[in-house]
């Protein structure tokens, strides 16, 4: 098990600030939906190094990031055969 950052669209989406996708160091792991107005992780890429989270709490004051197990994180999605559906 690993933490993983997730993005809480309510407050994000609000802000619509980009910092986070910004400083990410990882390329392609946090992406900003001009359809969500929010930034989203792709939990593949993610190495949970916390620096959107620091940024997002610290530097934009919005605090709409948190690190999260993964497991946590996978109660909200459900897997068909189709493809994902979030909950």
């Amino acid at each position: 098990m690993y933490y993983i950052a997730d993005v809480d669209k309510d407050i994000c989406s609000k802000t619509a600030c980009h910092l986070c996708t910004t400083y990410c160091p990882e390329a392609n792991c946090i992406n900003y939906s001009e359809e969500d107005k929010s930034a989203y992780v792709s939990v593949d890429r993610c190495k949970s190094c916390e620096i959107c989270v620091y940024i997002c709490r610290d530097v934009a004051k919005h605090n709409a990031i948190k690190m999260v197990w993964i497991d946590d994180l996978n109660e909200r999605f459900v897997i068909k055969k189709s493809g994902v559906v979030i909950r």
